[in-house]
């Protein structure tokens, strides 16, 4: 267990803080969680030493609808000069590997667990504990990129066979990821299982409308890679400035969003 201070924390109860203060006021508390983001991002060797070798810089804007890591910020170039990213990639044949693609749903789930359970202890209590999260919110998580990950196969699978359906596929991406983006938060906040979390974020989004929140989120990580491109494509040690760097800034992205679907959720949080 970690606790933020000796003192019982204030309840925050009218939230009329800004959210950004309310943020900073927690990241410090959470920060032992940026290893999370940290180790996903050092999984991606090889497109680190790519984007050091780059030239130029890139944009890449994410939408708050997962967990942050570097490449929320950075993209592998095939291409010096300026790249510009959609906040979900771009689409690649999918491989048969279906035993690599279970390992990778299995070990991000369960990092999931212990991240976003942590954040939403750490905002509503103060203290957290990753193992117990990962106990507790493990099962769920999992099934949840597993959704994750048939979701995305099934709306850009396709266009290996009509490429033209790109644009189509990623303006659903987006419309899908805005109206549920509050899932796996509203799945730890409430200690909800994936259906009643699907149906409450749903639920949230069409009461509050939080259409300013999420397309901020976007334009505040296209500002922030920006430096962070140039920090990586300088040499191997900018890139891993820049992996270090972005690891608490993602942390921050995310515990952002926690506070804001838990005040569309009714959920008090803490000083």
């Amino acid at each position: 267990m970690a606790e933020p201070s000796r003192d019982p924390p204030d309840r925050d109860r009218t939230r009329t803080e800004p959210l950004v203060a309310r943020t900073a006021n927690h990241v410090g508390r959470l920060l032992p969680l940026a290893l999370v983001p940290l180790a996903t991002a050092l999984l991606r060797v090889r497109d680190l030493l790519a984007v050091s070798r780059a030239d130029g810089l890139s944009v890449r804007a994410s939408f708050p609808v997962y967990r942050y890591d570097v490449w929320n910020f950075l993209e592998a170039p095939r291409e010096g000069g300026l790249s510009v990213s959609l906040p979900f990639g771009t689409p690649e044949p999918l491989p048969l590997l279906v035993p690599l693609i279970g390992a990778y749903v299995l070990v991000s789930g369960v990092l999931s667990a212990g991240y976003f359970g942590c954040i939403a202890d750490g905002v509503t209590t103060g203290q957290f504990d990753f193992v117990a999260n990962i106990r507790r919110f493990g099962a769920r998580t999992v099934m949840l990129e597993a959704l994750v990950v048939l979701a995305l196969a099934a709306a850009f699978l396709p266009l290996v066979i009509v490429p033209p359906l790109f644009v189509a596929a990623i303006l659903a991406a987006l419309v899908l990821s805005y109206l549920y983006f509050p899932t796996v938060y509203v799945l730890v906040l409430e200690d909800r299982d994936i259906k009643s979390a699907l149906g409450r974020a749903r639920d949230l989004v069409d009461q509050h409308r939080p259409i300013g929140f999420f397309l901020s989120v976007a334009v505040v990580t296209a500002l922030c890679s920006v430096p962070l491109s140039l920090v990586a494509r300088t040499s191997p040690v900018g890139a891993l400035l820049a992996t270090v760097v972005a690891a608490p800034l993602g942390l921050a992205f995310n515990a952002a969003t926690a506070l804001k679907v838990a005040e569309m959720a009714g959920v008090e949080t803490v000083e």
